[in-house]
Formats: structure tokens, sequence, C-alpha cells
């Protein structure tokens, strides 16, 4: 890095900190700097880092946050507006952040907060004390941890009663949240105490809950070990806990907060003896509400079967709110529940459009229009369709092959219904969210100016459901696509000639087989929760095409290849694994991703189609390499080909893939956020089609392309708009492998910046 660069980077950073942050603070008032967690005897905690995060997080003010704390220089740099609820006050208070006051009386309280999570944590006995250092009106709190220790749990004992709800606390305590050894954690028992009520509320017992439910604790003298006692009250009578059953249901379609029930028992009824649909207009099939609700009348009443039947109706996407209301019965000495579902009608048809610009690196800019429509409850039996018809336009700055560079033209249609359709009869479905299966029908045309036209056809039919609300599946055992390339040019031909993949996965073919996703996620709602996601995409194609060719002898073509419908079909099998991490500090985030690829053809097949080999870099992917520019290996794309159609149609595939990406992400101010990145990767070839492209075990990681740089984001949680900057700090060199690259940085070069600075602007974050 040369001495113009040093300069820009130490001006920007005495920029940075030049503003002052206790400028406006008054007599008396101090900026709260920092907050500090200490241990009298760190030798007595079990997990520091974990506790000090916690203990922090308890903290009443927080400290100002932000990047060098810009939100508060920002702040102070607006001034004192002259009047409150100006413009300018409004830009201060949106943008900036005020300074974070020292409160005496907070602390105070803190330190009593911080008291009760050690207790809660099994800290028994513990105290906090509290200093504080003033230096240039900032003060530093610090919290300072005196404890023996955690302690551990040495035995619980379950209730001996002969009362129903004891018998079932003994009956499931094997899968008890309490364990022998285990620390004691309040938070632990206030689980095992909803685990226990939620027992016994699918055991018919409605009106019990986790505050029937007491622990008492024993300490054990001279050790770090407590006893614990599981209790279980009786109600306010004194008499047994109740055990409901279902009487009749009544459900409400189209009921909304206006309805009046008496007028409401007038309206047309749908009536069974035990389930009655109430209505003046018909918006559902009742049989579809039938399945739907679970559990009929004289069964025992069961928590989870109602809660399922909510979610069931709510799943179908049809209905704003879904209330269920129990009545008890008074004219009989029996325990029974009549149910009320009240319904209430969202609009179920839409028509949308959407407008959108595009920009890719190598100066191509676009535009892409769709319009949708969609139909929520076709034929009254909560049906989806969708219909949608979409274009794009592309072109490149300079291009002399003509003005749009690409056209893209798609329609689609889908049909979606909520249960598997299968051919054998199935059992009631149980599960909290509902299956649908899906049938869709899609056509893509796309036109490359001076290349080649290309038209897709494909049909899916398959089944999506949420195992719970972590895992999700998707499984298409029927898909076909039909690719038809409508013409090539004869330049686009002389390029072929250069490349024998596209040569052999460009072109006319028949791809049909089974495609299954499988999605894992432990998000919460928690922002400051770390959380993993797991994603993955496996494919088998050609099997059954391949399985009747050999048994009916058909024929092949000149390429001995045998053909459907004149078209020869493909066979290979794919699986994309994506494993990605969140690493939470404070409200930053450091994200990682690893996603690699194989792809392997067989049987009829000499080559993966083209739609299905793997490619990196660009704005989602390598973001310091253009779109499908590395690779394979260490081959290098031939920048000898001065041509227009050789400069346009740079297309670098692979078998195999190797991406790995890893970004801390933070906050500036409001809604503009910042992010440090890094990416690597490439493709390679199973075959030695390229030279210098196949993967090698023993050389791959030599073949690893590395990138960084910088982002900026627009986050405005429903939208996220982000600009990327990256430079390459590894890349191959024509005819010398790979490089680092680090030591020809130099952003004062006009020349380097051309060749290195790669932006990339997207819609949404890369992963």
């Amino acid at each position: 890095m040369n001495t113009k660069n040093y300069i820009f980077f130490v001006f920007a950073a005495l920029l940075l900190c030049s503003c002052s942050t206790t400028k406006y603070l008054k007599e008396g008032e101090y900026l709260l700097n920092k907050t500090k967690i200490k241990y009298e005897n760190p030798k007595a905690i079990t997990n520091k880092k974990e506790l000090r995060e916690e203990l922090t997080a308890i903290v009443k003010p927080q400290p100002n946050s932000g990047f060098f704390k810009l939100r508060l220089k920002f702040y102070n740099w607006m001034g004192v507006p002259k009047k409150e609820g100006s413009i300018r006050d409004k830009i201060r208070n949106y943008i900036g952040e005020p300074p974070s006051l020292y409160d005496e009386n907070e602390q105070r309280r803190n330190r009593l907060r911080m008291r009760q999570y050690l207790k809660d944590h099994g800290y028994f006995a513990s105290d906090i004390e509290v200093d504080t250092t003033i230096r240039s009106k900032k003060i530093t709190v610090t919290y300072e941890v005196k404890t023996r220790g955690q302690y551990r749990i040495n035995q619980v004992f379950f209730p001996d009663d002969t009362t129903s709800i004891d018998s079932l606390a003994r009956k499931y305590r094997q899968s008890s949240l309490l364990k022998k050894g285990d620390y004691y954690l309040e938070p632990r028992m206030s689980e095992e105490r909803t685990r226990i009520s939620n027992i016994a509320a699918d055991q018919g017992y409605l009106d019990f809950n986790e505050s029937y439910v007491y622990f008492f604790v024993d300490t054990l003298r001279d050790t770090l070990a407590a006893d614990l006692y599981l209790k279980i009250e009786k109600p306010e009578n004194g008499k047994p806990h109740l055990k409901y059953q279902l009487g009749k249901t009544r459900v409400f379609p189209n009921y909304n907060l206006s309805t009046n029930l008496k007028n409401a028992n007038r309206d047309t009824i749908f009536e069974e003896p035990s389930f009655m649909v109430i209505e003046d207009r018909h918006v559902i099939d009742h049989d579809l509400l039938e399945r739907m609700i679970l559990q009929n009348e004289g069964d025992v009443f069961i928590k989870k079967s109602q809660e399922a039947s909510v979610s069931h109706l709510l799943d179908l996407e049809i209905f704003k709110f879904v209330n269920l209301k129990y009545t008890r019965r008074a004219d009989t000495t029996s325990a029974i529940l009549d149910r009320n579902f009240f319904l209430t009608p969202d609009f179920n048809q839409n028509i949308s459009g959407d407008l959108g610009l595009n920009n890719r690196t190598g100066r191509f800019f676009g535009t892409t229009a769709t319009a949708t429509y969609t139909h929520k409850n076709l034929f009254k039996k909560a049906i989806a369709f969708n219909g949608s018809l979409s274009g794009g336009l592309e072109t490149q700055i300079g291009n002399p092959l003509g003005f749009i560079n690409t056209l893209d033209l798609n329609v689609e249609v889908s049909l979606s219904t909520p249960r598997f359709i299968l051919p054998f009869r199935q059992k009631e479905y149980s599960g909290k969210f509902v299956p649908r299966t899906q049938l869709s029908l899609s056509n893509n045309l796309q036109r490359r100016s001076g290349l080649f036209t290309i038209n897709s056809t494909n049909l899916k039919f398959g089944y999506i459901w949420k195992e719970n609300k972590r895992k999700q599946h998707s499984l298409f055992p029927l898909t076909v696509n039909r690719v038809e390339i409508l013409n090539k040019t004869t330049a686009f031909d002389s390029l072929l000639n250069t490349n024998p993949r596209l040569i052999g996965s460009l072109r006319d073919q028949f791809i049909g087989g089974l495609d299954y996703t499988y999605t894992y996620t432990n998000q919460t709602g928690n922002p400051r929760k770390d959380y993993l996601f797991f994603k993955t995409d496996f494919k088998i194609a050609g099997n059954i095409f391949g399985l009747a060719s050999n048994v009916f002898d058909a024929s092949k073509n000149s390429d001995d290849e045998f053909t459907l419908f004149g078209l020869p079909y493909s066979q290979f099998v794919s699986v994309e694994p994506d494993f990605r991490f969140y690493k939470k500090f404070g409200l930053n985030t450091l994200a990682s991703r690893i996603s690699p690829g194989v792809g392997i053809a067989y049987g009829n097949s000499k080559l993966l189609p083209y739609t299905e080999q793997f490619f990196v870099g660009g704005a989602n992917s390598i973001r310091a390499f253009r779109i499908r520019t590395l690779g394979p290996g260490n081959s290098k794309p031939d920048v000898s080909d001065e041509t227009a159609v050789g400069q346009q149609f740079i297309d670098r595939t692979g078998d195999l893939k190797l991406e790995l990406s890893t970004e801390y992400r933070f906050g500036i101010f409001s809604f503009l956020k910042g992010a440090v990145f890094m990416d690597a990767g490439n493709v390679w070839l199973i075959n030695d089609d390229i030279p210098g492209g196949q993967f090698r075990f023993q050389n791959f990681w030599r073949e690893i392309a590395v990138g960084g740089g910088f982002g900026l984001r627009l986050d405005f949680d429903y939208f996220v708009l982000r600009l990327d900057t990256a430079i390459p700090l590894r890349k191959p060199f024509e005819n010398e492998g790979f490089q680092e690259t680090i030591n020809q940085i130099d952003f004062g070069s006009s020349v380097w910046r051309q060749q290195n600075l790669i932006y990339n602007l997207a819609v949404g974050y890369p992963f």
C-alpha cells in the first residue's frame, strides 16, 4: 500500500475521532462511557464470558453504541435545535443518538437486578460491589461479582401422592428437564413447570397451569449442591383437578367483531350431530373445516390438538384471525367443553405488479417487470392459484451486438392444495402445520443477442410440509424440464468449438427426475441470540427413463444416446448443502457460510446439463470476482478473444464447487449498516475437460480464490438495499496459477482500481 493510501486512512480516522462526545453535557452530568464486569474469584465462575455478557445486558442505560460512537457524534454535531419538533430536531433524533447519562439510582437498581440474576442461576448468597471511575466527564462503572460458585442439582424428588396430576408427574419423570449434576437454573425450572402443565393439558386438565407447580430448594451444607422437591397444589376448593371431554363444535367462517352472535345463530346452518357451521354466506368447504379441526365429541381434551387446529386454519392463509373459545356446560355434572371457532376472512384475491432495476459487473444494466394474480381460496377449498407473467431486458454499455443484450420472458401458473394427494388412504394429519401438494407449469424464453435463444418448459408436482417450526421439507418426485436451443449464431458456434463443455451441455435435451430440499433453522425472535441455518438440495434425474430404455430396448441417436420425444434425456445426481452460522455480539452479527456442491453425470449423459452446473462469483457469492468468471480450477478465461461475442460470453462452470464466506455486520446509525467481509472458493471439473480444471484433492486448496471488502446497507427491516465493494486478495494469473495480491493494493492508481475494484449492488443480504 503506497503513501497516498496511508495518508487517506489517517485523515479519515482523525476526522471520525475529532468530534467531542461530551460537548453538551451540563454541570454534574457524566457520559456513561463503559460498563465493566469483573470477578473477585474467577475460578468460582463456571462460564465467565457468557455470564459477563448476560450481566452486561442487564445494565440500564447502556453506553452509546455504534461504530466510533458515530450516532452520538452526529447528535452533538447537529447542535441544539432552536425549536423542538423542527426538521433539524427530527433528523438529529432519527439518525443520531442522545448521550447515555450516568444515573446513580439506576446503578443501584442494576445491582439489585444482577443479584437476582445470580440467584436465579444458582449463584446463591452472592453479592455485587460497584466502583466508578471518572475522567473528562466520562464515567466507567465496574461491577465486581463476589460468589462461592454455582450450585448443582443433587437430587430431584417428585411427589408421591395418589392424585391424578401427581401420578402424571411421576409417570413422565424420565423426560424431566432437571437432571442430577446439572447446574441450578431458574429458567430451566420454569421450563419444567411448563412441561408438567403441558402434560396435564394434553390429558384433559384444561384448568391446570404452571402456577400449581412449585419447588422447595434445600441446599446441602458445605457443598455447592441442592436437593429439589417438586410439589403440586390443588385448586382453591380443595377438590381434584377436573378432566375435560369435548362436546359440540361450532364454526363461524365469516365472523367479524361486529357480528351479533344471537343473530348469527339464525343464519344458514350446516349441522351434523356434533359439528355445526354457522354462516350467512358460503366461505369455505365444510368438509375441509372438519379435516382441519382435530378431535371429535367425546374425546378427552388435548391442548396440543386444539393448538394444531388453530394453526391449521391459519395455515390455510384465507383467514385474517382465528379465535377459539371454550364454553363449559352448566347443565351437566360432567366436565364437558363445547368449542367455538371464530374465523375472520381475509382478502383472498390479489393482483400485484413489480418493477425493478438491476445491474451487474461488466457494465450490464437491466429492468424487469412482473404481473401476478393470486387466488387463495379457489373453489372454496383453500386451493391457492398463482399466475405470473414477467419480462426483463438487459443492455451492456459499449456492446456492439445491439442495444438489447438479453431478453427474458417467463410465464408460470401453479396450484397448491392443503393436503397430501397420494394414491393410498392417509391417517388424519395431526401436525401443527398444514402440508400442501403443489403442481406448477412454467415456460421461460431467453434471447441473448448475437449468441442464442433458449426455451425451457418445466412441469413440477410434489409436496411441501413443515415437520415443526424449525424443519421444512420439499419433495417433488415428478420434475420434467424440456430445453430447446432455438437458434445459435455462427459467431457463437465458433465460440462453442473452443469449449467442449458448452457443446455437450448447452443443447436440446430432456431433464426429468426428483428434487428434494431440506431446511433447518433454530432462529428465534431474539435479535441477540446465535442461530444456525442449514439447507440442502438433492436432485436425481433420468433413472426412470434409463430403466424404461433398457426394458423396452429403445433406440439411440447418432451420439449413442437414448432419446425421449426425440430429445436425449439427462442422467445425473447432485447435492448442494448450505451451512450458515450467525454469532451475535449485542446487535452486531458475525455471519459465516460454507456451501459445497457436487454433481455427477452418468448413464445417458457425459456432462451435467447447462442449468445444473455450478458457478461462483457475483453479488451473492465471491464478490471480488464477476459472476461465472472464476475457475474451473486454476484455468483462466481466454482474454485474447477480442470479438464482441468472446468478450460478452465468459462462462466458467464446474461439476464441484466450494464457497466460504464470513462477514461482520455492524450498525453505523439508524437504518444505515456496515459490513466487512471475506469470500473464498472456486469450481472444479470431475473430468479433465479443460487443462488445469480437474479437481485433485492434494492440490485443490492451492486453487482457492479469495476476496474481501466493505459494504454499506440501507436496512429498513422489510427491505434491504446493499452495496458491496470488493477486491481480489488471491486470484489466478495466466499460466502462473493462484497468487496473493495483497502487496499490489494501490487505491491511488486508476488502472489498479479499474482492474480490481468490483462493485455489487443488490437487494437483500448475500446470506
